[in-house]
Order: structure tokens, then sequence, then C-alpha cells
């Protein structure tokens, strides 16, 4: 018979439910958003499980965990743990029940392609891109800085996010700091749209224009989505591609 720790089988209740819930298993950041931990901390455990031959995993394949435990003996998942109240003499009042934990955030995991720039011979047919991590409750304008950080840039400019039929559409909607004199043209404020008010899915690609004189033009692609964790701080870069261009072409 399989013998599992309590906390062993907290994961392994998690792998089952959510994989009879969506069809398949979940990826290890989901687990760690799931069981308030780091990730580091899922992956040592997944591995635990895998030496004691309670799962099966496939090495660098992602959502590949199968539960080799029989069903009948897998503990029901109850969500997270909470917190034990002290011990109470029967003079003191009930506690109400607490709600129910909220569900993790959306995480978006968005590849920042650099299009075009007034860039140096230096970088000529050269692939640029950045891969940023961003909750779904965070604003367009926090993703602006995120870019802006992200490609080394230091001297601020007006920017648009262009959501029309092709990335670089500019009929939109576009999103971006309106003046009042844009109102009612399609421009939106990206200081007050969340990610999760765009309902993006994966594949889904849109424009990024910053500074309107120098023309920087890049396409932004959703690659998945996932659950944000909650000791982590968004946005965040999780990788790069290539140098990043000077902003202006003199430095």
């Amino acid at each position: 018979m399989a013998e599992f720790t309590p906390t062993q089988g907290r994961y392994l209740a998690f792998i089952h439910a959510y994989t009879n819930l969506h069809g398949c298993p979940p990826a290890e950041s989901e687990i760690a958003a799931a069981m308030c931990v780091s990730p580091p901390s899922v992956n040592q455990m997944v591995k635990a499980l895998e030496k004691k031959g309670l799962i099966l995993r496939q090495p660098g394949q992602p959502r590949s965990l199968q539960i080799l435990v029989p069903e009948d003996v897998i503990p029901p998942w109850h969500g997270r743990k909470q917190a034990r109240s002290p011990a109470r003499s029967d003079n003191q009042p009930r506690r109400v029940a607490e709600a129910p934990a909220a569900p993790p955030a959306s995480l978006y995991v968005v590849s920042v392609f650099l299009q075009s720039g007034p860039t140096s011979k230096k970088f000529a047919n050269k692939a640029i891109s950045r891969v940023i991590e961003i909750r779904g409750d965070q604003t367009l304008e926090q993703l602006h800085h995120a870019i802006f950080k992200a490609y080394d840039r230091w001297d601020e400019h007006l920017y648009e996010f262009q959501f029309g039929k092709r990335p670089f559409d500019p009929d939109g909607p576009n999103y971006g700091v309106p003046n009042p004199q844009q109102a009612g043209k399609g421009n939106a404020d990206a200081r007050a749209t969340k990610l999760d008010d765009l309902e993006l899915n994966p594949g889904r690609a849109f424009g990024y224009w910053f500074d309107f004189g120098d023309d920087w033009y890049h396409q932004v692609q959703v690659d998945r989505i996932e659950h944000a964790i909650p000791t982590v701080t968004y946005p965040r870069v999780i990788r790069r591609v290539g140098k990043s261009p000077p902003q202006y072409c003199d430095e």
C-alpha cells in the first residue's frame, strides 16, 4: 500500500483534483500558488514524490505529472489550510467561520519583441526580446514601465498599446495616456486598464509603440496564462534575448 506523509497527501490531493477538473496536470507554479509555498519547494516535493514512486513525470516536459497512487487512497482536496484558532472556553463567543481564501490572481506571461527603432547597424537583423510576467490585476501602464526597464531605457516618453485587427493597427482600440482632445476617438487610458480587462488569450498579439518621435515599435505576444504566486513581486522579467539598443543613437 502506498505510504505518504500528510503534507505529501495534500500535494497528491491537489494534483489529482486539478487534473480531474482541467483535464491536464497542474504546472509547478500552480501547485505553488495553491499550497502557498515557493516554486523551489514544490520542485523538491515533486522529486520526493517521484522518488517514493507516488508520481511519474517526464523531465523537461511541462504538465507531465502522473499519479501512481490508487485513486481510493488519495485524500480529498480541501483547499488551503486555515490557521487553527486558539482554544476557547465555553463562555467565549464563537467566531464566525472565515470566508474561503480568494483564488490566486491570473499571471500573464508575455514576450515583447523589438520590431524597429532608431538602432545602429550593430543591431541590424538581431533578435531582441524580453519575457515578462505580470498579474492580471495590474495595469497596462505597469506593463509599459516593465518594458521600459527591461530595455534599459532612462528617458520617459509617451507610449501606446495598440489592440486593433493587427499588432500595429492605429485604428485601435488603443491605450495610452490620452489628452482631453482625444476623448471619444478610441483612445483609452492605460493607467486605468488592467490586463484582466482585455480578455486576452494565449497567442494574442498586440502592438506597443514607445516615443512618438523616435518610434520604437514592439510586438507583444501572450505566451500563456497561469496563476500568480502570492510571494512574488510582479511585473518581473524572466528572460532576455539580445542586448538592449541604446535609447538614443549617439549614446
